[in-house]
Formats: C-alpha cells, sequence, structure tokens
C-alpha cells in the first residue's frame, strides 16, 4: 500500500510540476474524442444498439449465416458481432459482444472466444488516416497492410471458433435465453404469437428503444472520453525517460494510439521504422483502447485478461508479418 500511495504521490508532483505540458496532452486526447471518435462513433453505436434490442440483430445474423457459416462456427448472433466489429471498428466489438451477452444472446464462452479477434481498429480510421501515411512513405500497395490489418485477426478468428467449437456446443445456453435458437423464425411468425404464452416477450415500442440506445451509449462516450483524455494526459510521464524523441513517439503510441501514430509520423525514423511501429501500434490498440475496452467488459463479467492475451498475441504475430513484408516491399530497394 505505502510503494501504491508513493506512485501515486509522485503522479501529482510531475502533473502539478509541469502543468502546462499536462494540459496540452490532455487538451490533444479531449479534443480527438470530442473531435474524431464522438462523430464517428455514435452513430454506429446507437444503430447497433436499437438492432440488438428489437431483435433485428438475429436477422442479420441468419442473412450473414449463408456467407459465414462455413468459416466461423458462432451461433447467427456471435456472426452479427463479427460483421459489425470489423466494420465500425474498436471499440464496437467489445460493446457489441458485450450487449449480446448481458442480453442473454450469446454464451459467455462465446462472448470470449468472439473477444478474441473483432475489436479492432475502425476501417474508416484505418482508410482514411493511415492509409495516405503509408503511400506518403513510399508504400503505394495497400493489400498488405489491409491484410495485416484485418486478415490477421481474421484467420485468427477462424482458429478460436474452432476451439470453441470443440469445447462448447451450439446448444449451450446462458441462464436468460433458453429460447433464443427460435427467436428468428418466431420473429417470422409474430403475427401468430399467443400474447397470454408466458414466454412471449411484448416487443419493445421504438421510440423506447431509441431513448433507451441514447442514454446509455452517451454514457459510453462519455467514459471513452475520460478514459482518452487521462491516458492522453501521462504521456508527460515519457518526458522523464531518458531516451532519444522517436522512442518517445514510439512508446506514446502503445499509450493512446491517435496522437501516437501523429508523434511517430513527425519523427526522424527511416519510412520502414514508422510504418512498422504505426501497424504494430494499431495492432495493438494502445492502453488507452485496453481501459476502455474494460469499461464494457466490466459490466458484462467478461475476461479483460483473456482479451488481453489474444491481442498481445495478435500482436506478436502482426509484428514478425510486418517484418517480413516491409523487407520485401522496401520502396528504396
Amino acid at each position: 500500500m505505502r510503494l501504491k500511495t508513493l506512485a501515486y504521490l509522485i503522479l501529482i508532483i510531475i502533473v502539478l510540476s509541469h502543468p502546462t505540458a499536462t494540459f496540452q496532452y490532455a487538451y490533444q486526447g479531449l479534443y480527438q474524442w470530442a473531435v474524431k471518435m464522438v462523430p464517428t462513433l455514435f452513430p454506429f453505436m446507437m444503430i447497433s444498439s436499437v438492432m440488438i434490442y428489437s431483435g433485428a440483430d438475429i436477422e442479420l445474423g441468419h442473412l450473414l449465416s449463408h456467407l459465414l457459416k462455413r468459416i466461423y462456427h458462432y451461433s447467427e448472433y456471435g456472426l452479427y458481432a463479427i460483421f459489425i466489429g470489423f466494420l465500425c471498428g474498436f471499440p464496437m466489438g467489445a460493446k457489441v459482444v458485450s450487449e449480446l451477452y448481458e442480453n442473454g444472446k450469446i454464451s459467455q464462452a462465446e462472448a470470449q472466444s468472439l473477444l478474441g479477434f473483432c475489436n479492432n481498429i475502425g476501417p474508416a480510421y484505418f482508410l482514411g488516416i493511415i492509409l495516405p501515411i503509408l503511400g506518403e512513405c513510399g508504400y503505394h500497395n495497400k493489400l498488405p497492410f489491409l491484410f495485416g490489418m484485418y486478415g490477421i485477426p481474421a484467420v485468427y478468428g477462424i482458429l478460436l471458433s474452432r476451439r470453441y467449437t470443440k469445447h462448447s456446443s451450439f446448444t449451450e445456453i446462458t441462464p436468460n435465453s433458453k429460447n433464443i435458437q427460435n427467436t428468428y423464425s418466431n420473429n417470422k411468425n409474430n403475427k401468430n404469437t399467443n400474447s397470454n404464452n408466458p414466454h412471449y416477450n411484448k416487443p419493445i415500442p421504438l421510440p423506447s428503444i431509441i431513448k433507451k440506445a441514447c442514454l446509455e451509449n452517451t454514457q459510453s462516450l462519455i467514459l471513452l472520453g475520460g478514459y482518452i483524455t487521462f491516458t492522453n494526459s501521462f504521456r508527460i510521464l515519457l518526458d522523464f525517460i531518458p531516451i532519444a524523441a522517436n522512442g518517445k513517439s514510439v512508446l506514446s503510441s502503445f499509450i493512446e494510439i491517435i496522437g501516437g501514430v501523429q508523434s511517430i509520423y513527425i519523427t526522424t525514423l527511416s519510412s520502414a521504422e514508422k510504418v512498422f511501429w504505426t501497424m504494430t501500434a494499431l495492432c495493438f490498440s494502445g492502453i488507452s483502447c485496453l481501459l476502455q475496452t474494460s469499461s464494457f467488459l466490466e459490466k458484462s463479467n467478461l475476461s479483460l485478461f483473456q482479451y488481453l492475451k489474444n491481442k498481445v498475441f495478435i500482436t506478436g504475430v502482426s509484428a514478425i508479418y510486418y517484418i517480413v513484408i516491409l523487407v520485401l516491399m522496401n520502396p528504396f530497394h
């Protein structure tokens, strides 16, 4: 306890002794949240929540099953989570999986397995910010990097799904979802449903669904903003580490990814080194993203350690992949 208290006191002293720098880092984090994260994430968060609360998620999952069932051995809800996770990006993957589990639509084992690969940096950010940086660094063939960012987690997900089905069963049901396997067929035949049946759930009106989704997602976004501002402000700690500025920029990307990537880009590192550290940091997503993910997992009692173990494994595999790719693709050879 004394060491923990001493560490807190040191942090307070550092912040108080360098208020201007701390303010600047915190401001950058708050700006990134308000300008980039809220407008990008909030619409996706609302649509996903409305789909889950209204039952439209199982219908989309049913459609996706025709394409993905042979590849990923998950339930139709699980396929929906994969689709949203890869389409919308972090932290939507963790949010959707957590909501599905909280609503009794997937088991804990399936939720934990899905979290291992479908919570990555969003394609909108990657296509809009990262691909132009790759081009400016001399790497105009973007396909290897797209595969590294999304193909490696997707392939790893296939392996996780095989392991999930080996230790589980599609009939594995969570405590509140005994009739979940028949939800899709029940929705299609809703007109014939007997409202007096004790197993019949009366549909929630759309205005109530939107209100609930808006309240929950606004709270989630405020929490995410707090995490981003908090972690970004403690980039001040790197100023006390006796290493070169380039090294500090690389370390900052593993603390907070958005500001860290911009910091790597303006270093004096070679183009290959910039791309390697940028792509590797994106795979890990940073401590800020880890804390944001924990906010969703904590509510649903899912294991953050298991999530982190899978994330570190994917990052390690991706780092090796990028070393090979960058050696083969060096634009200055």
